[in-house]
């Protein structure tokens, strides 16, 4: 007896300590929420381009706050290494997400230690975390076409020791 419940204690818990939302095959998630998925651990967290360039359209646009950053899986590619050149230990997790039609909207978690240069800033050694918004549009074809991002870049500057400077009013 003790040996069947142990086996089936061992069948409920054990796939339920594996799982994990960044890297999961489970059949119970759209194709469109695994591609986002797939975007964040290869994209950012492996840090493979070549995947990506599988994933996203020709298309792709990346806005951050309303501004293009990014056109194309090369440029996306570009921008990516630059984080992570000044975010060595970078890991985005994805708390939640939401889909709806071809839009899938993630809720994530950006954090690392600035240990490398940071755009014009030098490195601090100051380790930053941040929580943003993406919202996905993916075409027919299943791809990624377009991500609209939002996050406080004040307030990651802001964990890396900058401050905002007001204005000389005279």
């Amino acid at each position: 007896m003790k040996r069947v419940t142990f086996r089936w204690i061992l069948f409920i818990l054990l796939p339920l300590a594996c799982g994990s939302p960044e890297k999961t095959n489970d059949s119970g998630l759209s194709p469109r929420k695994q591609l986002v998925i797939q975007y964040v651990d290869f994209g950012w967290n492996s840090n493979d381009g070549t995947t990506l360039g599988k994933i996203l359209a020709d298309e792709f646009v990346r806005n951050l706050n309303g501004i293009q950053v990014v056109k194309g899986s090369v440029e996306l590619d570009a921008y990516i290494q630059n984080y992570r050149k000044a975010f060595p230990d970078l890991r985005v997790t994805l708390d939640q997400w939401v889909e709806s039609g071809e839009q899938v909207v993630a809720v994530w978690t950006f954090e690392g230690t600035n240990t490398g240069v940071f755009g014009e800033f030098t490195p601090t050694g100051k380790k930053a975390r941040v929580h943003g918004v993406s919202m996905f549009t993916l075409n027919e074809e299943n791809k990624i076409s377009r991500e609209d991002i939002y996050y406080n870049e004040l307030y990651l500057l802001q964990q890396l020791g900058y401050e905002l400077i007001p204005p000389n009013l005279e």
